[in-house]
């Protein structure tokens, strides 16, 4: 499957006759990439339908795909010095994420990542050990086999691939597999096919690699229903972190939609139809968009498949998040919404609060989506129930 897909959707094949592998039970790491032998923990390779959970075997399908995408992508074209580590890891994450979101179920793979980069990597960023995807010193090198690395890594990359888009992104892989293939490069070097393919320059994206940190998205909006127009107004910062106390307006593509009383509204921005949902380039510190000929006041699907790794402040009511729940295209906005709507119930429950209003709205959205269940993704209904 993996080989399949490395042809169809980056055009890679494998260059040797043979693929080897040896499976130990004793190997501190899940998988290794060496050419021509990959190396698995038996955990990560073995697996039987009678006493292997589902989880299990998506986990080896993932490693196998990833230590196999590696001879492209770590392998092939490798990295100059260890600093340049996210360059074939966070490719390949990114690489070895999308292969199972094919093979499964797109709106839970990209849960599974988000969960782990809030729940780990934003915890890494805020504390003692934040460090960037490019860190430029190290004391053991162990050190920096690290989340930060890996999965923010990867999202530097699908952040690349938002801002391209799929056709863009494609050709600028095939220029930096062509162009490097044999070599040892850089983080920049990859970046470069980025901006020579598309022609946007991305020297403020860059800093993406040495800035360490999460992103915090304050946004408010207004809408002037005698102009019928909308406005999002989006202030970034990056709270200070070890040796970085002041730190810059970074390049975040923020993916939008506009949902309507009865679905998702056409989003008309400079007077440019850009059809329902858009990635909006937020490059300062405040930035204000405006969506022209919006016929009613909308509610904001923001951050798309979590489209950046930034923490995104809006002040939901109800209502909308019953809206996006219900009716949200996005499999991650849905799961978010839902988590959402989950804790202001849960905490006003905690805090002794009457929560009567609230806990009306999670039951009608939980008997919508069960009497729903046959159009749903099963996997993602799943996930939608689960307790934050």
């Amino acid at each position: 499957k993996a080989m399949r897909w490395d042809e169809q959707v980056y055009g890679r094949e494998y260059d040797l006759d043979r693929f080897m592998i040896v499976a130990v039970d004793d190997f501190n790491m899940g998988a290794m990439e060496n050419k021509g032998l990959n190396i698995f923990n038996t955990s990560c390779v073995l697996a039987h339908p009678t006493s292997t959970t589902d989880a299990a075997f998506q986990r080896v399908e993932r490693v196998i795909a990833h230590e196999y995408f590696h001879n492209w992508s770590g392998n092939r074209v490798t990295c100059r010095d260890w600093f340049q580590l996210s360059l074939k890891e966070g490719l390949t994450v990114y690489r070895d994420s999308e292969f199972s979101a094919d093979m499964n179920s797109h709106a839970v793979k990209r849960i599974e990542d988000v969960s782990l980069i809030r729940g780990v990597q934003f915890v890494e960023d805020a504390g003692p050990m934040a460090h960037p995807v490019r860190p430029d010193s190290y004391m053991e090198i162990s050190n920096f086999y690290t989340v930060t690395i890996y999965e923010k890594g990867a999202e530097v990359v699908r952040m690349l691939a938002n801002i391209l888009g799929p056709e863009q992104y494609r050709q600028a892989t095939d220029l930096y597999f062509s162009r490097f293939d044999g070599q040892a490069v850089t983080c920049d070097d990859f970046v470069q096919c980025m901006e020579e393919v598309s022609g946007r320059d991305l020297c403020q994206f860059r800093l993406w690699y040495s800035q360490a940190g999460t992103p915090q998205l304050h946004i408010s909006d207004s809408y002037d229903a005698d102009r019928q127009q909308y406005s999002l107004t989006v202030r970034q910062q990056t709270p200070a972190t070890p040796g970085q106390t002041e730190k810059k307006a970074l390049h975040i593509p923020l993916k939008v939609a506009l949902y309507g009383g009865n679905g998702v509204l056409a989003l008309v921005t400079d007077r440019q139809a850009r059809g329902t949902e858009t990635v909006l380039d937020i490059c300062e510190a405040q930035q204000t968009i405006v969506f022209e000929q919006v016929a009613e006041k909308p509610v904001p699907s923001l951050l798309r498949g979590f489209s950046a790794p930034v923490r995104v402040f809006y002040d939901y009511q109800l209502t909308q998040l019953r809206q996006l729940i219900l009716l949200d295209s996005d499999g991650f906005c849905r799961w978010d919404a839902m988590q959402s709507l989950m804790r202001i119930v849960l905490s006003k429950a905690i805090d002794g609060e009457d929560n009567l209003a609230e806990q009306a709205v999670l039951t009608e959205v939980l008997k919508q989506l069960l009497a729903d269940h046959a159009a749903m993704d099963a996997a993602l209904l799943a996930c939608m129930l689960d307790l934050p």
